[in-house]
């Protein structure tokens, strides 16, 4: 029995090219780094986006526990892999992010600085950068 070798060629089929290229063509969508999803598609009232650093090497800080605190309403969030995080928050129609207060907490560090900047929105909702920045505990 002669042994026959298949050329890779010869694998694909017309039904497997067009898997490969239907995935191609899906996987090449737009980005939109560095925005809110919400920005896009929905409606909102305050958001804050941010990252966390650490002194003197201000190396981004991952899994840091992000809290958006209004009277006993509070709204938490985790820092990716890159130190960044992205929340929306909804404690009603009325309020403002100037009400909203921002805290960053990790084991074996205390929060030294929470910097704000607003991003100017002609339809009305807040974008709030805040960054923070956190100290080893002594």
């Amino acid at each position: 029995m002669p042994h026959r070798c298949s050329t890779w060629p010869s694998l694909i089929t017309p039904l497997a090219a067009a898997i490969l290229l239907a995935a191609v063509v899906l996987s090449s969508h737009a980005s939109y780094s560095g925005e809110l999803d919400s920005e896009r598609d929905e409606d909102f009232g305050v958001a804050f986006v941010g990252s966390v650093r650490a002194t003197g090497t201000l190396a981004p800080m991952p899994d840091v526990l992000v809290k958006a605190k209004m009277g006993n309403r509070q709204l938490l969030m985790r820092t990716n892999h890159e130190g960044v995080y992205k929340m929306i928050v909804d404690f009603g129609n009325n309020v403002t992010a100037d009400q909203i207060e921002i805290s960053c907490v990790k084991d074996g560090y205390e929060m030294v600085d929470v910097s704000r900047r607003k991003q100017s929105s002609a339809s009305g909702r807040e974008l709030v950068v805040a960054e923070c920045l956190l100290a080893p505990k002594p």
